[in-house]
């Protein structure tokens, strides 16, 4: 079989030299080492990734032979630390991975090879999904700085996906879609390197068209009787970033996308074709579909109804359940009698409920925290389902996300691409975005004061949408047992004196309506007072701002300047209304009666007033964007700034004539 020259240059660059005392006496890569630089070149880095080279040759099936071959250097204690072991991640059911070599390249000159005898391979840890994924754990001779670690490693086979067939030997490993090949490589990682490569060799009949997105990268393509030879490289990668509330790496990292799939419908036909036998139904799930929608007069009120019980139902485990677990949707029976899943297999029991209800239904894929791109690479982590209509056009729902919702469709999954398996094929499509009135929190909170500083009132909170959802969960997931807990520990975000007199939680299973917390409420000496002075702070913003879990308003943002897109998922609003009668002949004298912080992308305003007895204070807050670009992000980071700093603003009031 030729080579072409790309290869032949990849291959004397990056060749493995045998024999131990060769090594020992010239180590042919130390040039490279000693040029990739120190901690004073890389000061924020514990190591280096001098190169990391790729290379794939795609059989006519799909199954794929990749070499990979790294070299990274420690600069700090840190990366001693990093680099005790190495790990190994794979996946029995769909592919191998072997470690070929692994040595440390001591900064003296000499070569130690690395004994993979005591290799381990261990379950891999999980958490919610366990399909029996594996690792490698080789252990390393202490390096240490100025030392560089090189590993050689052989994979076959493909990642995780939706679907698939599995069978003896080789067979297991052939991609799901057979006879393509489909990759999205990131140009960045934990570390700074030198220079990456990644190389791809396919048969000449299976062309893969491309794009880069995010960056810049060199690219080259050549060509022999035989194959087809992509070929792209880049050097003097900084290390990826890491902010609070950023979207996933490939939104914002270099990449290139592949795939020799000529184009989303054909995708579409084969999502279609392979999930086809999987929504098989019985007279069990049958019965329980017409129970559902017994006397339902809408196809609204009957989508949701089903939609709902197979969210609140079906549990999110990913247990194993059999062969080819991790890219199989499981059958509609089976899901039904285990009453666990994962999202595909949630999508599929609501594909099949909503069949047996009459609809047209067929599932989809899409992709949550991060965008997919134009070629269609399988770029996907979550499966949702797609009604639909008369006039041909379609309902997305996410029976995965509406556990605890109101929504069909999560208003923190705005803009989402999605791909629907069609009989015709369906082109890549996307969610609209959702406004941030679409999303609101309303606090109310009515407040009776005495000239000792002790108040007593109500607050109320509601919402909608993602504001809805929130409190929803936070009811839904607590026991009724243990919901007086929770809410007096809300309260101590207001106060640590606050005593919780009654309560009243409205159904968070009830989906027709909007959820409730209504809070009778105590707050002996919450203000400093005395017979001429009286001064507090806000009861709302505080109980707002520091109770996370059933508002999430307030996100971290990191430093002032961000460097990467601020992934805020749905946009939102926030409406406070807090009044207060105060003690007889108190009168409002704080003149700074009002903050603001606007722009485009968020907003945050109060405003105060006093009516003789009666002292009221409102508060508006938006954020209008889902993901947030770096420069957008000061006035996000602005407006989030003034609405906690008002809940230490003190509000002072004197008797007497004003």
């Amino acid at each position: 079989m030729k080579f072409t020259r790309i290869l032949m240059g990849l291959v004397a660059l990056f060749c493995a030299v045998i024999g131990s005392n060769l090594w020992a006496q010239n180590d042919p890569l130390r040039s490279l080492i000693d040029a990739a630089g120190d901690a004073k070149k890389y000061p924020d880095a514990a190591a280096v990734v001098v190169f990391d080279s790729t290379v794939i040759r795609m059989e006519p099936s799909g199954l794929t032979h990749v070499v990979s071959r790294t070299l990274t250097k420690i600069l700090t204690a840190e990366g001693i630390k990093n680099f005790r072991a190495m790990r190994f991640d794979y996946d029995p059911a769909s592919n191998m991975i072997e470690v070929r070599y692994a040595r440390v390249h001591r900064k003296d000159g000499t070569v130690e090879d690395v004994s993979l005898s005591a290799m381990q391979d261990l379950y891999a840890p999980a958490h919610g999904i366990r399909w029996g994924g594996r690792m490698k754990l080789l252990s390393l001779p202490p390096p240490d700085v100025g030392d560089a670690i090189e590993v050689e490693t052989y994979k076959k086979g493909f990642q995780i996906a939706y679907l698939g067939q599995s069978g003896e030997e080789d067979e297991r490993y052939i991609p799901p879609m057979r006879g393509h090949f489909y990759d999205v490589v990131l140009f960045g990682g934990q570390y700074p390197m030198v220079e990456k490569a990644y190389v791809l060799r396919v048969p000449n009949d299976k062309p893969a068209q491309y794009e880069v997105y995010n960056g810049e990268v060199f690219a080259s393509f050549y060509f022999d009787d035989d194959h087809l030879v992509y070929t792209f490289w880049k050097k003097d990668i900084e290390p990826v970033i890491e902010e609070e509330r950023q979207p996933d790496p490939p939104d914002f990292v270099t990449k290139v996308v592949l795939a020799t799939v000529r184009d989303w419908p054909e995708k579409s036909r084969w999502f279609f074709t392979t999930n086809e036998p999987i929504f098989d139904m019985n007279e069990d799930i049958q019965a329980k579909v017409n129970e559902i929608t017994r006397g339902l007069p809408t196809d609204s009120l009957r989508v949701a109804a089903i939609l709902h019980w197979t969210a609140q139902n079906i549990r999110y485990s990913g247990i194993t359940m059999g062969k080819g677990e991790g890219y199989t949707i499981h059958p509609s029976t089976m899901t039904f009698r285990d009453r666990c899943g994962v999202c595909k297999d949630i999508a599929g029991m609501c594909v099949g409920m909503l069949r047996a209800a009459g609809y047209t239904v067929y599932p989809a894929m899409t992709m949550a925290g991060a965008r997919v791109e134009h070629v269609p690479a399988d770029q996907f982590n979550h499966c949702v389902v797609a009604l639909k209509k008369p006039d041909g056009s379609f309902w997305m729902i996410d029976p995965t996300w509406a556990a605890g919702s109101r929504d069909i469709w999560s208003l923190a999954e705005g803009e989402q691409h999605y791909v629907i398996g069609s009989p015709k094929g369906e082109d890549r499509a996307a969610i609209r975005p959702f406004a941030a009135e679409e999303s609101q929190t309303r606090i109310t909170a009515r407040w009776r004061a005495n000239p000792k500083g002790d108040l007593v009132g109500t607050i109320h909170a509601t919402g909608t949408g993602y504001g809805d959802t929130r409190l929803r969960r936070a009811a839904g997931d607590t026991p009724l047992a243990e919901q007086r807990r929770m809410i007096e520990d809300w309260l101590l975000k207001v106060s640590p004196a606050a005593k919780l007199v009654s309560y009243k939680v409205s159904d968070p299973l009830d989906f027709y309506k909007n959820m409730q917390f209504e809070m009778e409420v105590e707050l002996p000496g919450y203000a400093q007072a005395d017979r001429n002075y009286f001064a507090m702070t806000s009861t709302a913003l505080r109980l707002v701002v520091g109770a996370t879990r059933p508002f999430n308003l307030i996100l971290d943002l990191g430093e002032e300047e961000r460097k990467t897109p601020a992934l805020m998922w749905g946009t939102r609003e926030l409406h406070l209304d807090e009044e207060v009668v105060l003690p007889p002949g108190m009168h409002f004298v704080t003149r700074s009666d009002s903050a603001i912080a606007k722009g485009d992308i968020a907003i945050f305003r109060q405003l105060i007033s006093d009516k003789g007895s009666h002292f009221k204070h409102e508060s508006f807050y938006r954020s209008a964007k889902r993901t947030v670009a770096p420069e957008e992000c000061g006035e996000l980071i602005e407006a989030q700034k003034l609405m906690k700093k008002q809940t230490e603003a003190i509000w002072t009031f004197r008797g007497g004539k004003s």
